[in-house]
């Protein structure tokens, strides 16, 4: 450990001797209360991998009980309700200055009446480093200049003595941030910016940290670093995550079971934004009730993520500093072209992709430059307006404009979510309001009025609620989801969210009482290998526990039922079937694909962006036919009931498919599936097939069912190339998810036939009377005059193939009435799911209900089966 490299309290300091390198004597005063001379430069390596050398730590003081941990130290015999609100510094608050995300406490300076030495019940012993202070004037509020720094003034020297000083008002700023979290979350639904205050606040506390490294000449430490903030972090974190699967285990449908281990990984390797960006998650419009417990990692992803980075960017000024000059300005202009270049991604990017902007640590990083720039200017700013301690004794200068200035910000941070709807907005330019909300209460600092912010913030409720911040951050969401899917609501009543706050704050109690031994441990600190075991085991204990349970439940997964055991799927049973599948664990399993990718004749000359060209048989097979499956997934969802009839028949099945494309020619297309009709029909002159399959109608959860502008030129477009047309029918869509709409019927102890009267629905309401892809039925080929030009490449192929039985056609698939028999579509048939989600079939389903009708229909066209 280091000085303030995080916040260390005064009794976690010091690293130990066998860590740091030297003895305590290079920064211990003398026995005659003399310095001892300032530690030597040190050289290129120990620069990058050693910690500072610093004064052995004192014993901590013995908790023996909950109670004593409760009151700390006692008030004295002449303390009073204000003494109990206000207290003096106090050693357990110091100690617990760290639990919030930032790795420091609210620990800014240095000054101490050299009279408080020996009577502070928070001072250090003579002979502590005093370096992680700051100096600039003696007691400035955030003064960041060390002690030791080449120039500094002669009234630093006893500051140097004095243990640092603790801004309760920092502490309580956490306290607010994660209050507005909470509060937000189980109650409004909406950005609160408490996540952006607490990212400010950790940049602010670390710049402070490696700057008066720098200007004192001691080593950055930044491995060391990096193993102290992960090992403080990560343990917490862990026991959260592995009360979040067990909860999960316990609570949620087992549908939601494989998003919230893969989440539980990516969590613990603190690249859970990462993950959110891949699966397009839209964190803020969810309900919290739909959501996973673990997804509020997101945002401790991308503190971790700076907390790697943004230490390297003061490795560029050491040698500056070596040379005794100062590293401020260089910095300030470092941290201002990377704020400025990351707003103005933040901004370009919220406005054209803001679901992923809202997780992208690019777009979030200004945020932390805005709280470096204000650790690098605020002594120079506290020097101007007079800023005080109340340690000193004495006002500050402003002191209506300071209390006034620390209110302003407050009120600003309240209403960040209240007056703003700022959701669909962040991290954009709006996120300057919390931060400059935060900023305010930060350069105000002491006030010198009772009534004001700082003394609201400074009192003992609101540093209990800052000891916990990190624990309460973490575990007030897996709570707050778990009530939510138990009793079915959106969001929290009055009530049971008073109950989900009070349980949360409990909890985050208990979690850092259970884990402080390790995040505090002097002995673990004592060599890096430890500290390393320590984070590694706690990635380990999330990694095998998500893991194990993944290969338990595919172990224990039952074998599909036989034609003797399985329930017929044209009808609703009255009874829950001891089984229904496929299982929520197994939906990712789901999606239906080819064995191969694209091989031999049918490896495609060209890609297209989000096109996954897969195949039935190998590269070297000699099929009788080719089948090519074009248009969106409601496409791909048929392949299943596709394979057997190719096995008979000796086809190649080609899955050409693009998610959320349909086949259209000579329509208007956004960018994402702009040119897929082109590629699809230049990959058909390639390979020339002997029949195509594409959904050729579409469905709509409020809509009537349609045929697409632009279908019926793409059926002519295949059939003047002697393709064989497929054209299947669009499945019914949902306004919900159907899938989990069911499950929690029974897993709520209901039957298929309840899940059937509040999930399902009459066919009527969902597809057209009759199918309005009935038209197409009759297209022919072109003729040898030219009839029926290609509109898709301007150039007709010419005549269709030889007349008679080989001229291409048409072949409707209507499954109507297997998906949604007797005109109902129910969720559940039998013993199986029919949807896995609002508007795809499962592949079980397709499998076990759809093949027998598809082949049947097939055959009597002879399709495909001319080669």
């Amino acid at each position: 450990m280091s000085e303030g490299d995080a916040a260390a309290s005064p009794w976690e300091q010091a690293a130990l001797d066998d860590t740091a390198g030297t003895g305590d004597a290079g920064n211990a005063e003398g026995t005659d209360g003399t310095e001892s001379p300032a530690p030597s430069l040190a050289d290129d390596l120990e620069d990058w991998t050693q910690e500072p050398a610093t004064a052995a730590p004192p014993r901590r003081p013995s908790r023996s009980d909950v109670s004593a941990w409760i009151a700390g130290p006692l008030p004295t015999t002449t303390s009073s309700l204000d003494d109990w609100l206000q207290g003096p510094i106090e050693l357990h608050v110091e100690r617990e200055a760290e639990d919030a995300w930032s790795t420091a406490g609210s620990v800014t300076g240095t000054w101490r009446p050299p009279a408080e030495h020996g009577r502070s019940r928070s001072s250090q012993p003579d002979g502590a480093d005093g370096a992680d202070g700051a100096t600039g004037p003696p007691g400035s509020a955030g003064s960041a200049v060390s002690a030791d720094s080449p120039g500094a003034r002669p009234e630093a020297d006893d500051a140097r003595r004095a243990g640092p000083v603790f801004r309760h008002e920092l502490h309580g700023l956490r306290a607010v941030a994660l209050g507005l979290v909470a509060i937000y979350h189980i109650w409004l639904g909406r950005v609160s910016g408490g996540v952006d205050v607490f990212l400010f606040l950790s940049a602010f506390f670390l710049t402070g940290t490696f700057v008066r490294r720098l200007e004192s000449g001691r080593p950055l430490g930044i491995p060391r670093y990096w193993l102290h903030t992960f090992k403080r972090l990560l343990p917490p974190a862990a026991v959260t995550i592995l009360l979040a699967l067990a909860g999960t285990a316990a609570f949620l449908p087992s549908s939601l079971w494989p998003t919230v281990m893969q989440e539980a990984v990516a969590s613990a390797a603190y690249v859970q934004n990462a993950l959110l960006v891949f699966l397009q998650v839209d964190y803020h419009a969810r309900d919290a009730g739909g959501a996973s417990p673990l997804q509020h990692f997101w945002s401790l992803s991308v503190q971790g993520q700076a907390f790697v980075v943004w230490p390297l960017i003061f490795l560029l000024v050491v040698r500056r500093a070596r040379r005794g000059k100062s590293v401020r300005g260089p910095l300030i202009v470092l941290v201002l072209l990377i704020g400025a270049a990351s707003l103005t991604w933040s901004v370009i990017s919220t406005q054209t992709q803001q679901q992923v902007a809202y997780f992208d640590t690019a777009a979030r990083m200004w945020e932390f430059a805005a709280g470096s720039l204000l650790a690098l200017a605020l002594p120079v700013i506290d020097r101007i307006t007079g800023a005080h301690r109340p340690e000193e004794g004495r006002p500050p200068r402003l002191r209506l404009a300071r209390a006034l200035t620390g209110w302003a910000g407050i009120a600003a941070l309240l209403a960040c979510g209240i007056v703003l709807d700022v959701s669909t907005m962040f991290p954009g330019w709006i996120a300057i309001v919390p931060l400059a909300a935060a900023g305010a209460v930060v350069v105000a600092g002491h006030s010198g009025h009772r009534w004001g912010v700082d003394a609201l913030l400074s009192t003992r409720p609101a540093a209990f609620v800052g000891d916990i911040s990190y624990a309460l951050y973490l575990v007030h969401w897996p709570i707050l989801v778990l009530w939510l899917h138990h009793s079915g609501q959106q969001r929290a009543g009055l009530l049971d969210g008073l109950t989900v706050l009070a349980g949360s704050v409990l909890l985050a109690w208990l979690v850092t009482r259970a884990v402080d031994p390790v995040r505090r441990s002097r002995w673990l600190e004592a060599r890096p290998w430890r500290a390393l075991t320590a984070i590694a085991a706690s990635f380990a204990l999330v990694a095998v526990a998500s893991g194990g349970w993944w290969l338990v439940l595919n172990r224990a997964a039952e074998s599909p039922p036989t034609a003797e055991q399985a329930l017929p799927t044209d009808e609703v049973a009255s009874e829950a079937p001891a089984v229904i599948r496929p299982a929520g664990w197994q939906l990712g399993s789901e999606w239906p694909d080819l064995p191969h990718s694209c091989a031999g004749p049918w490896a495609p000359s060209d890609s297209f962006p989000h096109v996954a060209c897969q195949q039935l048989l190998p590269g070297d097979a000699e099929p009788a036919g080719t089948l090519v499956v074009v248009g969106s997934s409601h496409s791909r969802q048929y392949i299943p009931a596709l394979i057997p009839y190719a096995t008979q028949h000796d086809l190649q099945i080609v899955n050409l498919s693009m998610d959320g494309c349909s086949f259209i020619v000579g329509e208007p297309r956004g960018a994402y599936c702009r040119g897929y009709e082109d590629y699809a029909l230049s990959y058909m002159d390639q390979i020339d097939p002997d029949a195509a399959l594409t959904t050729v109608t579409e469905a709509h959860p409020e809509r009537p069912e349609t045929l697409p502008a632009g279908t019926e030129a793409a059926v002519q477009a295949l059939l003047d190339r002697g393709i064989d047309v497929i054209g299947t029918r669009d499945a019914p869509r949902w306004e919900q998810d159907q899938y989990q709409c069911a499950e929690t019927i029974i897993e709520g102890g209901g039957t298929p036939v309840d899940a059937d009267e509040g999930c399902g629905a009459d066919v009527e309401a969902k597809l057209a009377a009759e199918n309005p892809a009935a038209p197409l039925a009759d297209l022919q080929p072109a003729t040898a005059d030219g009839a029926g030009d290609d509109t898709a490449d301007g150039a007709a192929d010419g005549a269709a193939d030889d007349a008679g039985d080989d001229t291409a056609e048409v072949v409707l698939l209507d499954v109507t009435e297997e998906i949604c028999p007797e005109g109902r579509c129910s969720p559940i048939l039998g013993d199986t799911y029919v949807f896995m989600d609002d508007n795809h079939l499962t592949r079980t389903f397709v499998e076990g209900t759809l093949v027998a009708p598809m082949s049947r229909e097939l055959q009597a066209h002879g399709t495909a089966t001319s080669a």
